[in-house]
């Protein structure tokens, strides 16, 4: 081992063993937390610096005033004490904090640890049936999560491993943990997120699933609903329209060129009581009107110059 690494392990060691001294706080995504110092109250706040190790350094807090330009600057104060008040708390926020008195060497340190409770689409995995996948994140600084520190419970307290009734869990990997569940028609489900340690619960979070919200039908299955509504209008339209068709050919026959024949009427004056006869078809008429007829239809006009 070289002198080098030997030097980077000891000091690794050492920052190590500082750590395990600071306060350790878990709080969910949304709480108002407050970070309180760990000095006497008769140092002025003009006297303290916050830091953020996230695990970038970010200064919060110069002399007693909120750094505008740091992250989430906006949701942050500084109370009468030199407590850092952060509202509305995201991972984004999780990290080392070190608070600093700027007549002081040795910093105190307060450790943020945010639990996050979501639905989450997996990439690549478009869901199937309204099934849900829910993921728990424990957002921290610097350390991984012990195996089965991060666990899965019902509404019965029942924790909830593998594949079993509505659910399927996709176990744990580090710091996260999901859990798939199952498209239930007209029902709510409660499940809780817990980080244990030992056999205390660190801190939970609960979500709930409620399958009677239209908003979790699947987009398909609207689609397919919509569509087959469609096609059962249509096609009761194009029946109405093949009986409206018969229904007219029936009561009004056509020739063979398909034009409807006009009702012909024919008008004779009777020579006897000087009376306008009406002939309804050609046979009825007199020889003389149905010559005449057939001569004007038949003789074509010629032009004498």
């Amino acid at each position: 081992m070289t002198p080098r690494l030997q030097l980077f392990i000891t000091l690794l060691l050492h920052f190590e063993a500082g750590i395990s001294d600071g306060i350790v706080l878990h709080h969910r995504a949304g709480d108002d937390v407050v970070l309180p110092p760990d000095f006497d109250s008769h140092y002025p706040c003009s006297d303290v610096d916050w830091i953020l190790y996230n695990p970038y350094i970010n200064f919060i807090v110069r002399q007693g005033n909120i750094v505008k330009t740091s992250p989430g600057a906006e949701r942050m104060s500084l109370s009468s004490n030199c407590s850092l008040i952060i509202n509305n708390i995201t991972a984004e926020d999780a990290g080392l904090y070190n608070c600093r008195i700027r007549k002081t060497l040795s910093p105190t340190s307060v450790y943020l640890n945010v639990l996050t409770v979501s639905p989450y689409q997996p990439h690549g995995d478009p869901g199937r049936d309204g099934d849900v996948t829910l993921r728990c994140s424990l957002k921290k600084y610097l350390y991984g999560c012990e195996k089965n520190s991060i666990i899965w419970v019902d509404e019965t307290g029942t924790v909830l491993l593998g594949e079993g009734d509505g659910f399927v869990s996709g176990g744990q990997n580090n710091c996260v943990s999901d859990l798939m569940v199952k498209h239930q028609r007209c029902s709510k489900r409660r499940f809780t997120c817990q980080v244990v340690e030992g056999d205390r619960v660190k801190i939970d979070a609960e979500y709930t699933l409620d399958f009677t919200d239209s908003s979790l039908i699947n987009t398909r299955l609207i689609i397919e609903w919509v569509f087959g509504g469609l096609m059962v209008v249509l096609v009761i339209i194009a029946t109405f329209l093949i009986i409206y068709r018969m229904k007219v050919k029936m009561n009004n026959p056509k020739n063979q060129t398909g034009v409807q024949l006009p009702m012909q009427q024919y008008g004779n004056r009777d020579e006897a009581d000087g009376e306008v006869v009406n002939y309804e078809d050609d046979e009825d008429l007199p020889a003389s009107v149905r010559s005449t007829d057939q001569y004007m239809s038949c003789k074509p006009l010629v032009s004498v110059h």
